[in-house]
């Protein structure tokens, strides 16, 4: 029985983060136990990010996250990282995307759920993301239970990202974690169809449903489909092997359908 990725699929995890210690600088060990744990199944590359739940995030705290993410960068070329912003801050977040993106090398933008992803409030954002060439990965789900909606009253699911990809056509969407919880199903339903070329979803989160990754890549495509475990490693590994994918499918999957996204970088 495979229970990990083989090397020659290049596996990159690009949904996951890292986290902060006392002192107020990147956890190193649980930074190194993350990329033990990869290499033992056999990813490659993680995509990281340090974003925050806050309604509103100051652009001197946002700072603060993407510079964990940098000492993640500089620890090991192992990491790639994601670029966390607040859209309250149009004007700071731009240069923080500059910064993180055109400085230090960063592959792409992370968004939570301050807003929408179909929000106007988005723009500035979703323009300097076109403007670059890189990807904008949103936290995303249809939850159904009270707590989390009153929680996450602008959490996006797949009906956002269809009106986002016609307010910003010029801008690569990747909704995250399929497997994160709520509805999943609902999410899969609202995407049939789906014609863009700048729409990508990752297979992360805990849940690991019977079918749930066959029904993604029947459902989008699979050139659509990245994967990503969103910090659940083995979860992750294990619903992506029983999906009993081909080996054309592995390859994109596992880093080719993300080093096409990775191609149309303009800096």
């Amino acid at each position: 029985m495979i229970t990990k990725i083989p090397d020659e699929f290049c596996c990159i995890d690009m949904h996951n983060h890292i986290s902060q210690g006392p002192d107020g600088k990147l956890n190193r060990s649980m930074a190194q136990e993350l990329l033990d744990g990869a290499t033992r199944l056999g990813i490659q590359r993680i995509g990281v990010s340090r974003p925050s739940t806050e309604e509103t995030v100051e652009p001197s705290k946002f700072r603060r996250m993407n510079d964990r993410v940098v000492e993640a960068m500089e620890m090991s070329e192992r990491f790639v990282g994601f670029c966390f912003v607040d859209p309250h801050f149009p004007d700071e977040a731009a240069a923080e995307i500059e910064r993180c993106v055109v400085r230090h090398g960063m592959a792409g933008i992370k968004l939570y759920h301050q807003f929408f992803i179909c929000d106007d409030a988005q723009k500035p954002i979703m323009d300097k993301a076109a403007e670059l060439g890189v990807p904008v990965l949103m936290h995303a789900g249809k939850c159904t239970d009270p707590a989390t909606i009153a929680a996450q009253p602008r959490l996006s699911h797949a009906g956002h990202f269809l009106e986002a990809l016609k307010k910003f056509p010029a801008t690569m969407l990747i909704q995250a974690h399929i497997g994160g919880g709520g509805d999943w199903e609902w999410n899969l339903r609202m995407l049939e169809g789906i014609d863009s070329d700048h729409y990508f979803i990752d297979i992360s989160g805990s849940v690991i449903d019977a079918g749930i990754v066959r029904r993604t890549i029947e459902t989008v495509g699979v050139d659509r489909v990245l994967f990503a475990t969103d910090m659940s490693l083995e979860e992750g590994v294990g619903k992506l092997l029983a999906a009993r994918p081909s080996h054309e499918e592995l390859m994109k999957i596992c880093s080719g359908n993300w080093n096409r996204i990775a191609g149309r970088r303009r800096v």
